[in-house]
């Protein structure tokens, strides 16, 4: 079961919830279109093979990875708190979390902020990731969309959102 709404449209839904069974309730984020995802992906696939063109040995996930920490959004606990770690001095954090960014040394040990996995974004935070990208590919000559085309893109994705909300 799932219920959506504001906090006085929740209310009256709530009091007739079987009262023996537990809850959960949480902040309605927005998912994002598979056009957008799809445009996302080629654009960081064609930067990393304009990479490896010019000598660079990168993958199309370590582009991805690079893209998100450069331009993705901070990960944070439910009560705003920053998400990170401190870990031994030397540690290789990727193979525990790939989008970790290291920001600082403390006594022998390596402070990393952790970013957001892209399936994790919500659509302005993806927006976001998708202009970094945007960004990145037009600095080497790379074609992107139009604005009209990307704002039709997403103006898509938003009435596919509400399409998937109405029938669930």
């Amino acid at each position: 079961m799932k219920i959506t709404g504001k906090p006085e449209e929740l209310a009256t839904q709530l009091f007739k919830l079987d009262k023996d069974k537990l809850y959960e309730i949480k902040e309605y984020k927005k998912l994002r279109g598979s056009q957008a995802n799809r445009y996302f992906h080629k654009l960081v696939n064609e930067l990393a093979r304009y990479n490896r063109g010019i000598g660079h040995a990168i993958s199309d996930d370590e582009m991805k990875i690079n893209i998100n920490l450069a331009y993705g959004t901070i990960a944070t606990s439910n009560d705003g708190t920053v998400l990170g770690a401190k870990v031994p001095k030397g540690t290789n954090l990727e193979v525990f979390y790939p989008y970790s960014k290291w920001y600082k040394e403390e006594e022998n040990c390596d402070c990393y902020i952790f970013y957001k996995r892209t399936s994790e974004l919500n659509s302005k935070e993806f927006w976001q990731l998708i202009k970094g990208v945007e960004k990145e590919c037009q600095m080497v000559g790379i074609e992107i969309l139009e604005e009209r085309e990307f704002r039709l893109m997403m103006e898509e994705y938003e009435r596919n959102c509400k399409y998937e909300i109405k029938n669930s």
